[in-house]
C-alpha cells in the first residue's frame, strides 16, 4: 500500500481500528451494505444516513482505507450516491452532498 491517501484524524483512526458503530455505518455506505445497518438499528432516525456518516465515509475513501463505487469528489459521483440511497439520506445529508455545487 502506498501512502498517498489523506491521513485519518485520531477519532476516525480509532473507529477504524476498533470497527465501532461509526466505522460500520460509514463502511456500509461505501460497500452498499446499508440494509444491514437498518436491520441492526432499533431507532428509526438512526436508520437514515447522516452527514457524520458521509463525512467519515469520505475520509475513509480519501485515506485509501476503503474503495467504493461511490465518489464524493465530483458532481456526477455525488448525484449517483444521492440517487442510489434516496430517502435513506437525511435531508441535511442530501444538502451536504451537493452544497459545494450550488
Amino acid at each position: 500500500m502506498n501512502n498517498t491517501g489523506t491521513p485519518l484524524n485520531p477519532d476516525d483512526m480509532q473507529s477504524l481500528l476498533t470497527h465501532d458503530r461509526r466505522y460500520q455505518r460509514a463502511s456500509a455506505i461505501l460497500t452498499d451494505q446499508w440494509q444491514r445497518i437498518i436491520a441492526d438499528e432499533d431507532l428509526a432516525y438512526r436508520q437514515q444516513i447522516t452527514i457524520d456518516d458521509l463525512q467519515f465515509a469520505k475520509a475513509l475513501l480519501a485515506s485509501e482505507t476503503l474503495t467504493s463505487q461511490f465518489e464524493f469528489d465530483h458532481y456526477a459521483g455525488v448525484q449517483r450516491l444521492r440517487q442510489h440511497y434516496g430517502s435513506q439520506l437525511t435531508s441535511s445529508a442530501q444538502h451536504w452532498l451537493v452544497q459545494k455545487y450550488l
